[in-house]
């Protein structure tokens, strides 16, 4: 059984059709990426698994249970995180008051535990850990919003666009310690623009065309796909 699910999934924003038929799988510690280009829907379907849009038809399950159409909180506590395209940190608040935010439902003493894990996973998180998180370079910044949402301890990671804006050397520090959140058992679901780099370290890749799912498979495979290459590898 897969950690998420969703199936034929239909979401409508202001009347209009956004995704349409749309079914997915993650499995239990696995890696899946969503390509497309933008406008397709990419965010809108992070978007309505981690609660914010409500489906009109379909299922989303996470380990057989249905979350479709929960608040956020509500997904949060059943085990989901989103870390969000922008990386949207309260930037006058210090880095350690922006861990707080996303774990409100902590104890202190579990909420000190986290904070330990994430730093271990970004020494950026301990070192910078009172200063004002709108002061960080955009890498730093994006490495402290995905160790926010990690604060809860979810099951499953959604990613959107971690590289956006990012240069090439610190993209590919993101995209390692994405493989390291992987190997602590995590799930991760990403959304990212370079198809390259997230081809290389996805198990699994879909490809997302005007709302609907239009080409599936395992990554590498994707990766010498002809019609993948030429839209998106620059083939």
């Amino acid at each position: 059984m897969s950690l998420l699910a969703v199936e034929k999934l239909d979401v409508r924003l202001g009347g209009r059709p956004i995704l349409s038929n749309v079914s997915i799988a993650v499995p239990e510690g696995g890696l899946v990426t969503i390509l497309g280009r933008n406008g397709v829907g990419k965010t809108t379907l992070l978007r309505t698994i981690s609660g914010l849009y409500r489906p009109v038809a379909g299922r989303i399950t996470l380990a057989g249970v249905e979350i479709g159409g929960l608040a956020p909180h509500q997904v949060v506590r059943a085990g989901v995180a989103q870390s969000p395209e922008g990386r949207q940190l309260f930037g006058d608040m210090a880095v350690i008051e922006n861990l707080r935010a996303g774990a409100l439902h902590l104890s202190r003493a579990d909420f000190d535990r986290r904070v330990a894990y994430v730093s271990e996973l970004f020494p950026i998180v301990a070192e910078r850990r009172s200063q004002p998180a709108g002061s960080l370079s955009g890498g730093e910044q994006q490495m402290v919003c995905i160790a926010r949402s990690l604060m809860g301890s979810p099951r499953l990671l959604l990613l959107d666009e971690p590289s956006l804006g990012l240069a090439p050397k610190i993209v590919a520090r993101i995209f390692d310690l994405i493989a390291s959140i992987r190997s602590t058992g995590v799930a991760v679901l990403l959304v990212e623009q370079n198809a390259r780099v997230a081809l290389r370290t996805a198990d699994y890749a879909y490809v997302l065309d005007q709302g609907r799912i239009a080409l599936e498979g395992p990554a590498r495979e994707l990766a010498g796909d002809e019609r993948v290459a030429s839209a998106y590898l620059g083939g």
